[in-house]
């Protein structure tokens, strides 16, 4: 899991719209991050995160600076309102924290593959490209 949080800090304002599987196992998180997909070959608006071998998949919701709730159930994170939104990520003693705008998720896997819609599988390098293209043209006026 090295190096993977780069992944989520590229899925940045991200919408982490479907998650399914099962702890420990495979989860699957459908990423509604169309300016970034949209970069990629295809007509896209979703990539698609498996995280292989996940033995931990949780996530602390700040409602206050004293009151937090844990969710450890897949199936609790499905409604969660306002929807998980990935913001940055951070790796430390083998937990990937990836911070959303009301918390935290809290992670634990071996590795992460990414897919478009279409089911094509894209490199972590694809992914960084595009990422770098946005950013470096984001605010950039039309030249038409």
């Amino acid at each position: 899991m090295k190096s993977d949080y780069q992944i989520w800090n590229n899925l940045h304002d991200g919408g982490l719209e479907d998650i399914q599987g099962d702890v420990p196992g495979d989860i699957s998180i459908t990423v509604d991050i169309a300016y970034l997909a949209n970069k990629l070959p295809g007509n896209h608006e979703t990539i698609s995160v498996l995280l292989k071998n996940c033995t931990l998949f949780e996530y602390e919701r700040y409602w206050t600076k004293d009151e937090t709730q844990y969710y450890s159930s897949i199936e609790e994170l499905r409604d969660i309102e306002p929807g998980l939104e990935a913001l940055s990520a951070e790796e430390q003693d083998g937990v990937l924290s990836i911070i959303d705008i009301c918390g935290t998720i809290r992670t634990r896997y071996d590795v992460a593959q990414l897919f478009l819609q279409d089911g094509r599988q894209i490199s972590f390098e694809d992914l960084n490209n595009a990422s770098r293209e946005y950013w470096d043209n984001f605010g950039a006026k039309s030249s038409t």
